[in-house]
């Protein structure tokens, strides 16, 4: 009971304190939604459309405590006719609520990139994104229990507004190598939040955004015919907070006779807070993607090890099969696969 109770008024505390110094959406699966780590992941894709669903909650048991939804489309534009470069727009959103008091993040992405082909024999090409994001930060007041309610310090007096909106920029460049057939890898570097808007319920002056920095690679190469390795590695700092993200998922290829089949078992480590298993499934033009994050941060014995669960659900396809075959036979597309 006293370990309830702790971690009641923990998830109470974190959700006071998220008001004052809001970081960014942070999903596990970040290569699922890859234009919040790098708008330069834009349009960048095998096919002509990309859409995407993603769910995360975390301590929900018995708490309930935080939960993230959110989806949308990209697009990649103009490969065919531009020999392999080409143009890449987006549009995502997301929905997040944490805490007692029903502290909501609502988002809308607009991201954009260009990339450019930089040579036809060994395949390398280098990507620029752009995005634009607006979004509404809201609080349930009448949830909330002050100090001055039980006789303390009025700490939380001077709150003006239960929802404010700002508006912010991000930038981003991504790197795309294939030496052999068999083996590829990327590089990327970003940054959000460029205009370091105010993000504040108080009366009393800004409370402005960190930037975050984000900086990524990922490595493909082939096992053998059937077996393929998939590690990457993502890290993000936002003011003083940083998260530093690493793993390998391994692919096995099941595909005969036209059917894509893959199914493919990894694991990540999130330093000092999480262990993450995944579990994912390529048929076709879809992929589902299951983990589940075991946390092992000094959180453990209020949260007993349970972090949260996280599935995404993504599809790329082709606006005509005859565009499909124009393309693979033109070799134009040449991608990260993250």
């Amino acid at each position: 009971m006293k370990n309830l109770l702790a971690f009641s008024l923990l998830i109470s505390g974190l959700a006071l304190h998220a008001v004052l110094e809001a970081q960014d959406l942070r999903f596990s699966q970040y290569y699922a939604a890859p234009h919040l780590s790098n708008p330069a992941f834009t349009g960048y894709f095998n096919g002509d459309v990309r859409a995407m669903a993603i769910y995360k909650s975390q301590w929900e048991r018995p708490f309930d405590a935080y939960r993230t939804i959110g989806g949308g489309a990209d697009f990649s534009l103009m490969r065919n006719k531009l020999r392999g470069s080409g143009f890449g727009v987006g549009l995502h959103a997301f929905s997040d609520q944490a805490g007692d008091i029903n502290f909501n993040t609502n988002q809308i992405h607009l991201s954009m990139a260009y990339t450019q082909k930089l040579s036809d024999i060994t395949p390398s090409y280098l990507s620029a994104g752009f995005q634009m994001m607006t979004a509404n930060r809201s609080i349930d007041l009448s949830r909330a229990i002050f100090d001055n309610q039980n006789g303390g310090n009025p700490g939380f007096d001077n709150i003006s507004v239960d929802n404010y909106w700002y508006f912010s920029l991000g930038l981003g460049l991504l790197w795309y190598y294939q030496p052999s057939k068999d083996v590829n890898f990327y590089i990327g570097a970003s940054a959000f939040n460029l205009l370091r808007p105010s993000q504040t319920f108080f009366t009393d002056g800004r409370d402005e955004l960190f930037v975050r920095y984000v900086a990524q690679g990922g490595l493909q190469f082939k096992v053998n015919d059937r077996l393929s390795a998939n590690p990457s590695l993502l890290f993000q700092r936002q003011g003083p907070f940083q998260e530093l993200l690493f793993g390998t998922l391994m692919n096995y290829d099941f595909s005969d006779a036209g059917q894509e089949f893959k199914l493919g078992f990894g694991m990540w480590y999130r330093l000092q807070d999480a262990l993450i298993p995944v579990v994912r499934v390529n048929y076709q033009d879809l992929i589902l993607t299951f983990n589940y994050d075991i946390n092992l941060s000094s959180l453990t014995r209020g949260s007993r090890a349970d972090g949260g669960p996280e599935i995404s659900l993504t599809y790329s396809g082709w606006w005509s099969a005859d565009r499909k075959k124009k393309a693979n036979q033109k070799n134009l597309y040449q991608c990260p696969d993250i």
